[in-house]
């Protein structure tokens, strides 16, 4: 039996009833990964099936994309102990203060809401555990990358607690590099080279992350958490900083209580908020084939989004082999831009506050021992966008905007016996838009947008058919799972050279449609009492069916859908000896838009990498472990484009030593 997840289906069931496809990374699974310099979740759940992955550390979030739906913020749901977040919060967990990261696979709107059209990802963050101790650790990499790191959690009785630091910082590299900003300049697009890495992107990252747990082991369990980041960015240009020192805030608050053995209430709250504050400078332009910074101090930015969602959702086993969900939901989102020269001679403000409304029921139920499971679900979801002004736009203060929906989701899952589980799925997806694309006509700055007010929301479906084969001589697990969907309505923007102004004007609009079409495929095997082997592979198809703008586009490939993705692993555990893990990853190519662009990064190549990492403890005493291990990432050093205009970082190679002592 595989663990307990409460992602796949918002309860507490055993993943081998539910049907909907999911998968958990677990932090032993954490604990023996690579360390990677994109130091985040999203290297860590990049092996999973369906679970393709792009990068543009340490600038912003992992790309996770699920199911070939191609865009990573509209079409992926992003949770931090099941509480949506948007994907730039995500960055607020550090990876040492993860404890399971769930991935829910196939359109989960029904579940959680707007972007998840191809699933979603659940972030759980790390409570303390019995004898726990005091931890310290630190580490050195490649780019003079340095990360310290300290943890001190215990459990006694029906309360535990767990709190840490942990900082990463490091001379960064050229995430730009000048000569391949050149080649987009001279394929026409020109406005890459003002931002071109002239020297080393340097950043330094802090965490800070407090967890608190009390169950009074009969009908009532309360949890806090808090965690807040730190990031300094620089822009690779003298007076250019991407982020500077803001602050980043995810906390949660989740009270439970069993009235009867029949019902169970769970109310969620939390604080979510982002500070990006920034400085620009004139930019780099290409001077006799030469690139020269301007580095006059043009523009400061202050970009701040707070957050208050609250939950309350009832479970009701009323009925044998029953299990009814239903819940209400409540965010409110307040969003501010304040942007301005040194000398105060140009403003730009911007202000939004969005109100999310939702109610949802679920129906889970099971028979014939357990051996047939099915699930249904259904959710209305509301968005208010008030409080709307924007200097920068042609009417500064639009009419407020209303969408809604409603979204599905159902499956069924029959183990014919303990070799083998048939499951089917399906479910709707829905995403409202950004709402700056409706009313914003902006023509202040280096991006100016052009607002357009027919914008339809986007709408998609997927059905599944899988099978769990378990073969039980040789614990071999084996799952295979083919998937169809349509995404309708597809929202897509496009980036503009608006010369002779040195900006870029960027305009959204509906293409029209895409077909999906994959299947997953993974593998776990022992081969011995301390080796194992995994492998995945997905094979996708994501094809542009209908665009009534630009009808060339159809059968080209939607964006940032490669046609294949996976990995293979050894991994061997032998704590008298060295342990051991070696991670081969690969990736077919992919485009950045749907136009399907043939030019350096816009088309970002298919690669191959090669990671290992060797660890081992050391016993000093009854109460102190010495841990020492070295990763190496990129073994071959292999180039390739990690998401549009920036690079891969190359090789990184890791040493840490850490010492825990066990209270």
């Amino acid at each position: 039996m595989e663990e307990i997840t409460v992602t796949a289906t918002k309860t507490s069931v055993a993943q081998e009833l539910s049907p909907v496809t999911a998968y958990s990374v677990s932090r032993e699974d954490l604990d023996c990964q690579p360390s990677y310099y994109m130091n985040n979740f999203g290297e860590f759940i990049r092996d999973l099936p369906g679970v393709s992955v792009g990068q543009y550390y340490p600038w912003g979030p992992p790309w996770v994309q699920l199911r070939g739906t191609g865009h990573f913020l509209q079409r992926t749901a992003y949770l931090i102990d099941g509480i949506p977040v948007h994907a730039f919060l995500s960055p607020a967990i550090n990876p040492k203060d993860i404890e399971q990261v769930d991935v829910v696979l196939g359109p989960s709107s029904a579940l959680y809401g707007p972007s998840a059209a191809g699933g979603a990802v659940n972030i759980l963050t790390r409570s303390g555990q019995a004898k726990e101790g005091i931890s310290a650790q630190v580490a050195y990499g490649e780019n003079n990358t340095f990360k310290p790191s300290l943890s001190m959690g215990d459990k006694k009785d029906n309360f535990s607690y767990r709190f840490s630091y942990s900082g990463e910082i490091s001379d960064g590299y050229q995430m730009k590099p000048p000569a391949e900003m050149v080649k987009l300049y001279n394929l026409g697009k020109e406005n890459y080279v003002a931002g071109a890495s002239v020297e080393d992107n340097d950043y330094s990252y802090q965490w800070l992350s407090g967890k608190m747990d009390w169950d009074n082991h009969r009908d009532t369990t309360v949890s806090l958490a808090v965690n807040y980041m730190d990031r300094y960015l620089y822009g690779g240009q003298t007076n250019a900083i991407t982020n500077d020192h803001g602050d980043t805030v995810v906390s949660n608050l989740r009270l439970s209580h069993k009235f009867t053995d029949q019902v169970k209430l769970t109310a969620t709250t939390g604080y979510q908020y982002q500070s990006i504050p920034s400085q620009a400078n004139g930019g780099a332009s290409l001077v006799g084939g030469v690139v020269v910074v301007d580095d006059t101090i043009t523009e400061i930015e202050d970009w701040d989004r707070k957050r208050i969602p609250f939950e309350l959702q009832g479970d009701f086993t009323v009925l044998p082999n029953n299990v009814l969900t239903a819940g209400i939901y409540f965010a409110r989102e307040e969003e501010t831009l304040y942007d301005y020269d040194p000398d105060g001679t140009r403003t730009y403000r911007y202000e939004l506050t969005t109100d999310q409304s939702a109610v949802y029921l679920q129906d889970q139920m099971f028979f014939m021992d357990d051996r047939l499971s099915l699930l249904g679900g259904v959710r209305y979801d509301k968005w208010e966008y008030t409080d709307i002004y924007d200097s920068g736009s042609s009417n500064s203060t639009p009419d407020d905007v209303e969408k809604d929906t409603i979204t599905y989701r159902g499956g069924v899952k029959f183990r014919v016996n303990n070799m083998l589980a048939l499951h089917t799925s399906a479910g709707t997806a829905f995403w409202p838009g950004n709402p700056k694309w409706l009313f914003q006509n902006k023509n202040t700055g280096s991006d100016w947008r052009e607002a357009n007010p027919d914008l339809e929301p986007e709408e998609t479906w997927m059905v599944d058919l899988g099978a769990d084969i378990t073969l039980p001589d040789w614990n071999t697990l084996i799952k295979v799972t083919a998937y169809h969907g349509v995404i309708e309505n597809i929202m897509a923007y496009t980036y503009e050279d608006n010369m002779p102004l040195s900006t870029t004007l960027i305009k959204t609009r509906n293409i029209g449609e895409a077909e999906i079409n994959g299947v997953e495929l993974y593998l776990k095997q022992p081969i011995t009492r301390h080796l194992a082997f995994t492998g995945s592979l997905t094979l996708n198809d994501s094809e542009i069916t209908k665009d009534d703008t630009n009808p060339a586009n159809v059968g080209n490939e939607l964006r940032n859908s490669p046609d294949y993705f996976g990995s293979l692993g050894l991994r061997y555990q032998n704590p008298e000896l060295f342990n051991w893990e070696v991670l081969f990853r690969f990736s077919d190519d992919r485009y950045y838009d749907d136009n399907n662009e043939d030019l350096p990064y816009f088309h970002m190549e298919a690669y191959e990498t090669l990671d290992i990492k060797v660890w081992k403890d050391w016993a000093l005493s009854e109460k102190t472990t010495l841990h020492t291990q070295v990763s190496a990432v990129n073994l071959l050093d292999e180039e390739y484009a990690t998401e549009i205009v920036y690079v891969n970082p190359g090789r990184y190679v890791e040493c840490m030593m850490g010492v825990r002592y066990a209270f």
